[in-house]
């Protein structure tokens, strides 16, 4: 899963599980392990709104994220 602003595209399965990457303005990037494709969903709607995207335990500003990506936990082998 790549999201780029308002652009999603679906990797996993079903109910699987998958991490996501957030990748920062600053350069850093900042991982949530154990999520759900409902989680994807909602931080696409946090970020499209402006809202603070919680996952986890992590919070970030929606202004400092460039992009990020979701991937099935078994793909990061």
């Amino acid at each position: 899963v790549c999201f780029r602003q308002s652009h999603v595209q679906h990797n996993c399965v079903g109910g699987e599980m998958m991490n996501i990457v957030f990748y920062l303005k600053n350069g850093n990037k900042v991982e949530a392990h154990g999520c759900s494709e409902k989680d994807l969903t909602r931080l696409v709607s946090q970020f499209n709104n402006g809202h603070l995207m919680r996952v986890k335990n992590v919070c970030i500003n929606p202004k400092e994220v460039v992009y990020l990506a979701g991937y099935g936990s078994e793909d990061n082998q």
